[in-house]
């Protein structure tokens, strides 16, 4: 019995070591950012960690040094709308999958999923020569337009996998009730599939939001530059200054901190099919 319990005590104490290493690894970038975030220039590169003297107005001088109340409002221009045509027509393909019985509905998901093994590097240059031939270039909408047509891959097979897990009874009852079948998926299957729902807006929050590739290569003039862009104002020909360059990027990775915080538990959730009905 000693024996069983010390055999415990050591895995767990295994896995304690290998959690506070791992921990570490994503820590200390996450300190050094902060910590650069409150020094001056000459202490950058010095051989303290930690600064000397926190200087708080370096968040204020990042603010200044870029337009960027501009750029979050460029971001939030792009985010909202490709959240909303993500969410929507994501679990719109989705139900489809899940409760419709078509003719090559097997053969057109597993097509589907193998977009998924595609780099994004593939499309890339037939996307934007689409793009640039009907004059799209240089506005937001070839980055919002491609989130309104089915809401991606992963995220369609996502919701499906959970919409699969309610049971069609509900259906059948609605159906007896005089429902048709856009008022099961409003009524019922969306409301049910909230969990999948907040974790498709989740990751497509920090996709856009951390999205630098493609405002980079659609969008040239200044004035619509997105936040993740805007950080690279502060990389000078000759010089990079680095502790606004950090306080800048604290200031833009605090939202998704937060939001991560905040809905953290509908990660597990959304890719949880016995929490379709809980409740």
């Amino acid at each position: 019995m000693q024996t069983s319990l010390r055999k415990i005590n050591l895995s767990q104490w295994l896995a304690l070591l290998i959690l506070i290493a791992g921990s570490a690894i994503v820590l200390v970038p996450l300190l050094w950012t902060v910590s650069t975030s409150l020094k001056t220039p000459a202490e950058v590169f010095g051989n303290s960690f930690f600064p000397q003297k926190w200087i708080w107005s370096n968040y204020s001088n990042a603010v200044t040094a870029i337009p960027f109340f501009l750029f979050l409002r460029n971001t939030l221009i792009i985010l909202v709308p490709t959240m909303i045509g993500t969410v929507f027509t994501g679990a719109l393909s989705a139900y489809g999958f899940a409760r419709f019985n078509f003719r090559g509905k097997q053969t057109l998901f597993l097509i589907l999923l193998a977009t998924m093994m595609l780099p994004s590097q593939v499309t890339l240059i037939p996307t934007f020569l689409l793009f640039k031939q009907v004059g799209l270039t240089n506005s937001f909408l070839p980055l919002i337009l491609p989130a309104f047509f089915g809401g991606g891959a992963f995220n369609i097979f996502l919701i499906r996998q959970f919409m699969r897990g309610i049971p069609r009874e509900l259906d059948e009852s609605a159906f007896v009730d005089g429902a048709s079948r856009w008022q099961i998926f409003v009524w019922i299957m969306a409301p049910l599939s909230k969990a999948p729902l907040i974790a498709v807006s989740i990751f497509t929050f920090m996709g856009v939001w951390n999205d630098f590739q493609g405002p980079l290569i659609y969008l040239n003039s200044n004035e619509k530059y997105t936040l993740a862009l805007g950080l690279s104002m502060f990389k000078g020909m000759y010089n990079v200054e680095w502790n606004m360059l950090m306080a800048a990027t604290i200031l833009i990775m605090l939202p998704a901190l937060i939001l991560f915080f905040i809905a953290q538990k509908y990660f597990i959730e959304g890719i949880s099919i016995s929490s379709a009905v809980k409740g």
